[in-house]
């Protein structure tokens, strides 16, 4: 990438992440909530998407946006995708259990899949105006920079941390008794941690969509487990909680990695014949 190149796209990631974050603060103040929407909180939940394109549209830059699905090329990280929060959350939920941090309650498969199936379509939509921004837009022009994807995960989850802090105590996702003072700091570790897998498979794949339906089952299984099945003893949601607790961090960390070495060895064996050619 030439210097000019490189400035024009750190100026973009600069404009995007300031003025996604500032409507964020500022939608709220026209009114609405997660529970009554209006136009501040429809404002706030489609920032990012109108934001990525009205970059897009002015640069005139469609290139990197990944908006072809690819299914068939992908299945494999389509099928991760749908897996990687409901694997992850059952893991946290059981180590919680083993620990004695959290306990199971009444389960009843019937509901929790109402429930769910019920609240995947909202979701869905919801995701579609995240990810164009944060895994359509903002993930993308980073790596063009070529830096590390550890860096690129913690900047991309700044950003997207801090687009959700106004609406934080509405989501029964991110309920908590603790105070924010320590909540926050952990919201953010669990958004880079997420970052990471999400970065990892829109490297793969060079599509935002696994992202959209990864971070759509993840809300609707999420919501209902945490605010139904799952209850954290109090003090104990930096450990327990099956949204952002440390048991679920570590977990989501290990499958980057995982799929970071596989994803490695792949690019080697290629490396190889090139050069042999």
């Amino acid at each position: 990438m030439h210097a000019s190149e490189r400035q024009k796209t750190i100026f973009l990631v600069v404009i995007f992440s300031v003025v996604v974050t500032a409507v964020a603060w500022i939608a709220p103040l026209l009114g609405g909530s997660p529970s009554s929407p209006g136009l501040g909180f429809i404002l706030w939940a489609t920032a990012p998407l109108l934001v990525s394109l009205l970059l897009r549209a002015i640069t005139r830059d469609w290139s990197d946006l990944g908006r072809k699905p690819a299914i068939r090329q992908n299945l494999i990280w389509y099928i991760v995708s749908l897996l990687a929060y409901p694997v992850t959350m059952v893991l946290a939920a059981i180590s919680g259990a083993l620990t004695s941090v959290s306990a199971f309650t009444e389960f009843s498969l019937g509901q929790f899949l109402q429930i769910m199936l019920t609240s995947l379509p909202f979701f869905f939509i919801f995701a579609i105006f995240e990810e164009v921004g944060w895994r359509g837009y903002l993930a993308p022009k980073l790596a063009s920079l070529g830096l590390n994807r550890y860096i690129a995960a913690a900047l991309v989850a700044v950003v997207w941390a801090s687009w959700h802090l106004p609406y934080i105590r509405d989501f029964t996702w991110d309920y908590t008794s603790e105070s924010l003072v320590i909540f926050i700091p952990r919201f953010y570790l669990a958004t880079f941690a997420f970052s990471l897998v999400f970065g990892e498979i829109r490297s793969i794949t060079g599509t935002f969509w696994p992202a959209v339906l990864m971070h759509a089952i993840g809300n609707a299984f999420g919501h209902p487990l945490a605010a139904e099945y799952v209850t954290v003893v109090e003090g104990k949601e930096y450990l327990g909680s099956v949204g952002n607790g440390l048991f679920l961090l570590a977990f989501m960390i290990l499958l980057s990695i995982a799929i970071n070495r596989w994803r490695v060895s792949q690019a080697k064996p290629l490396a190889e014949s090139v050069e042999r050619n």
